[in-house]
């Protein structure tokens, strides 16, 4: 009961911040300790974005004629934000039903508290597919909890920082927006930077990924037809 009672707190604690934020905004929240930072619009670039699609279209592609039977559907809408796929028995296309895993797929920075805030809404198992590095890492439940819970502390934590006019600069003052003494000359990023190279990385990448994914969903399924487990 108390172990309810705290989720549903967690639950609308995030809500609220689901107001101000966008799933996808909430890493670099939590990655900046500044109140007052301020993210710049930092759009993918077409070439970037275009990365991305190529390779989650690879990998579901692949994931589906690795699971065969199992049905594997790609863009899936939830109440906040939309996954990347979604494998199971049931395929749903809407945030109604019961999807077994969720896929999110990576060919930049990994994020955790995106997938989390899904998984932690859902209830459904998150695995974030790292393409750059080639890693699988899974999000269920008590994970997506511990990680929401920080996020919303950290919060808390920049609110009061801000009340007390306190700032913490860094790093990341280069990319933030804010009219600040410490705001520094935007360094020009990429110069080097050859987005051919990371697709190359990312489709090297995707077989053994697809792989390790496909095991981790039929041991998911596997677990499902038992009494059901968070771990």
């Amino acid at each position: 009961m108390v172990e309810n009672e705290i989720g549903n707190k967690l639950e609308a604690e995030l809500r609220r911040i689901l107001r101000k934020f966008k799933p996808s905004q909430l890493d670099e929240q939590l990655l900046t300790a500044c109140p007052f930072y301020e993210p710049e619009n930092r759009e993918l670039t077409s070439a970037y974005r275009l990365i991305h699609d190529i390779a989650k279209s690879r990998l579901l592609a692949k994931l589906q004629l690795k699971l065969n039977e199992i049905g594997v559907a790609s863009e899936v809408p939830l109440e906040f934000g939309c996954v990347d796929g979604v494998a199971g028995s049931r395929i749903c296309l809407t945030n109604e039903g019961n999807c077994s895993v969720f896929i999110e797929v990576k060919t930049g920075r990994t994020k955790l508290v995106q997938p989390a805030v899904y998984t932690l809404l859902s209830g459904t198992k998150t695995f974030v597919a790292d393409l750059k590095a080639g890693d699988v890492l899974s999000i269920n439940v008590r994970m997506a909890e511990r990680i929401v819970k920080e996020l919303v502390t950290h919060l808390k934590d920049k609110e009061r920082l801000r009340e007390l006019g306190k700032r913490v600069p860094g790093a990341e003052c280069r990319y933030c927006r804010a009219d600040c003494e410490y705001r520094r000359d935007k360094e020009v990023e990429r110069k080097n930077a050859n987005p051919l190279k990371t697709l190359q990385l990312v489709l090297g990448n995707i077989d053994a990924v697809v792989d390790r994914i496909a095991v981790e969903v039929l041991r998911e399924l596997e677990n499902s037809r038992s009494p059901r487990s968070l771990t």
